[in-house]
């Protein structure tokens, strides 16, 4: 992972492969709240050499530094924005998972001509009270009992029946890699300030954004309930909607095959 040294000097990690079609723009993964860019491993790999993939740690993630104290989605926007012109990026797709899908979202309003295509993956445009208690209980987690406390809570929260009957032999190994690969005060910070008010999207600025976006969804999903993604896809102008079965939160991950055809199709199309 490289880092790039943000204005104010914190500091955020990513990793760009530049494979691809040169007159293709690369696919930008942009992380759920809980995550680092390993969560992306399996799409990265499918993709190489048909696009260039940029993953990254938001801040707060990872070992990326943590936010100021306050930080809302169009913060992490501006600082993805200055990550890509320093990698001198003019255009890219986006991918963005539940937190991340935010970010693409902020990032979209914000420069809409850096902006080529965009997958919204777990994506809910405006809070609900369940998914305030919903966070609010892994922060409580992580106050509680650290990292480790943390993951036990978050995981079952997003992840499914079926995916966590077939890889609960796992247990261990992620539970040392979640510990392993984030730090608690970031990860505070960052849950903190998704508690804030001043994330969510009007229905005025959901209808600015004119690019063509694809919508999925596991449908056991939890933490972002169907109705807001038919929200979702009512309001902006260009949005296509998909549902998979047998799957919660993290639909790239449980459903990895699903996802990344469905990637295929609407990525790697024509410029």
């Amino acid at each position: 992972m490289e880092a790039h040294t943000l204005p104010d000097g914190r500091q955020i990690r990513y990793m760009l492969r530049p494979q691809g079609p040169p007159a293709m723009p690369p696919v930008v993964f942009l992380n759920g709240l809980s995550q680092t860019t390993v969560a992306w491993g399996q799409q990265v790999h499918r993709l190489k050499g048909r696009r260039g993939t940029l993953v990254y740690d938001a801040s707060g993630q990872g070992r990326s530094s943590p936010p100021p104290p306050g930080s809302r989605p169009i913060d992490h926007a501006y600082d993805l924005l200055g990550l890509l012109d320093v990698l001198e990026l003019p255009c890219v797709d986006l991918c963005g998972f539940s937190f991340g899908s935010r970010i693409a979202l902020r990032l979209a309003l914000l420069a809409p001509d850096r902006v080529r295509r965009m997958v919204l993956i777990g994506a809910a445009h405006r809070e609900t009270v369940l998914r305030r208690w919903i966070v609010q209980g892994w922060l409580d987690a992580l106050n509680i009992g650290g990292l480790e406390h943390c993951f036990r809570i978050v995981t079952p929260s997003i992840v499914g029946e079926t995916w966590l009957a077939k890889h609960e032999w796992m247990h261990a190994n992620m539970l040392a890699a979640f510990v392993r690969r984030n730090h608690p005060e970031s990860m505070r910070r960052l849950l903190a300030d998704t508690l804030l008010e001043g994330g969510d999207f009007t229905p005025a600025e959901l209808g600015r954004i004119p690019h063509p976006t694809l919508i999925l969804r596991g449908a056991d999903d939890i933490v972002v309930p169907r109705f807001l993604n038919d929200e979702l896809v009512a309001l902006l102008p260009d949005a296509h909607f998909e549902e998979i079965a047998d799957c919660a939160h993290t639909v790239a991950i449980e459903q990895a095959d699903w996802t990344a055809a469905h990637l295929a199709t609407f990525l790697l199309g024509s410029a």
